[in-house]
């Protein structure tokens, strides 16, 4: 009988759990070690581009299937509405040709529902899952983890440090300090999608942004990005932060400034955002990194968490091509980290282009947008990313 090689993974976040799903299904006993005392009931939601959907069918059938229902699928010939603040059309984006020119779908999903589907799917992977726990270190001796949770340590094959933009397991395989602030915030909230604009769309201001997104029955979830300085936004706590939103858009659209009024305080976010410069190291070993403990980046593509299903199934299937931990450690970071960082820099640019911080930059923004009918047309050329020898099979490999 072959004993299963075993792993623990710190974080229990979207990178995490699509991780520890795709080494389950590889036949690896995993752990994952999540400080949070239950998941986060809010977080707005996201966009599946064609890559991310491609990464979340490898590593499960089931997986991909399930983000279909729960979310909208962008279907042929739906447009994205690109707008200035008075409600004007600037573009209609085709972003249904996109999908249909790769061959996958977008899908707009809250972040809680696809956070509940990866945590079912890690369940069904015989991942055990605990929360509440805390990765304060590591060791590594003789081909071997040493992972420091609280109380105790776990001993494992391999440790995957998914533990986010303030990484615990960054911190002691590359130590750069602490991230990077962009500077604007990100205030995100819920909704129901206005009568006369019920696809998605894109509103420009003066050193603001909103981007809104159908996730079915009506719903939707927005996030406005605001040019400010580190640590006034979230200050002001999710109530505080609607008021002050509103009042910055007390000229806009009526029925957009409509939707975000009427949206749930208590599911309002508030997040500075903030990266880190590429590295080329994310492992020592048999210790790696993934997701935004790799490669944080700024929202402004809208692929974070795309990179980091692309993240789980690249590290699984490396894993299942050799018996050596190390050497599928090697081989994942090499085929990651060029194109992270291409990833992280261009959504940096695009971020610092799309919040038209002055009147001249919002007008050389909107001007852009109106001649390409794109809001980020460089977010294309990393859409049509593939899996390559996934997807991934059962079974410890010899």
């Amino acid at each position: 009988m072959t004993t299963a090689r075993t792993a623990v993974v710190a974080g229990g976040g979207i990178g995490g759990l699509a991780t520890a799903s795709a080494l389950g299904r590889c036949g690896w006993s995993v752990t994952v070690l999540e400080r949070a005392g239950q998941p986060a009931a809010t977080g707005g939601g996201l966009m599946l581009h064609p890559n991310g959907v491609a990464a979340a069918d490898a590593i499960s059938p089931r997986l991909g299937e399930r983000l279909r229902r729960i979310g909208h699928v962008v279907r042929p010939g739906e447009t994205r509405l690109l707008m200035d603040a008075t409600g004007r059309v600037l573009a209609r984006e085709p972003i249904g040709d996109v999908c249909r020119r790769l061959g996958r779908p977008m899908i707009a999903v809250m972040r809680v529902a696809l956070h509940r589907a990866l945590a079912d799917e890690a369940c069904a992977a015989g991942v055990r899952v605990e929360l509440g726990t805390t990765v304060h270190g590591h060791t590594t001796r003789a081909g071997r983890v040493s992972v420091r949770a609280d109380d105790r340590v776990l001993e494992a094959d391999l440790l995957v440090g998914a533990d986010g933009l303030r990484s615990v397991v960054r911190a002691m395989v590359v130590g750069d300090g602490a991230p990077l602030y962009r500077g604007y915030t990100s205030v995100r909230g819920r909704a129901t999608l206005p009568p006369d604009r019920p696809q998605s769309f894109v509103v420009n201001g003066i050193g603001l942004q909103l981007f809104t997104a159908p996730v079915g029955g009506g719903r939707c979830y927005w996030t406005a990005k605001i040019s400010a300085s580190p640590a006034e936004w979230p200050a002001r706590g999710p109530a505080g932060a609607h008021a002050a939103l509103l009042h910055l858009m007390h000229d806009w659209c009526p029925s957009v400034l409509r939707m975000v009024a009427d949206s749930p305080v208590d599911e309002i976010t508030v997040t500075d955002i903030r990266d880190r410069d590429p590295v080329d190291r994310w492992s020592d070993g048999q210790v790696v990194l993934l997701g935004d403990a790799a490669h944080p980046m700024v929202p402004a593509l809208g692929q974070g968490a795309n990179l980091a299903l692309e993240d789980a199934a690249v590290l699984a299937a490396a894993t299942g091509a050799t018996s050596d931990v190390a050497a599928a450690v090697r081989a994942y970071e090499n085929a990651r980290v060029g194109r992270a960082a291409a990833v992280v820099l261009e959504s940096r640019r695009q971020g610092e282009f799309d919040q038209g911080a002055g009147a001249r930059q919002a007008r050389r923004r909107d001007d852009v947008m109106r001649r390409r009918g794109r809001k980020d047309a460089a977010a294309l050329s990393f859409m049509d990313w593939q899996p390559v020898g996934l997807p991934l099979t059962g079974g410890v490999p010899r």
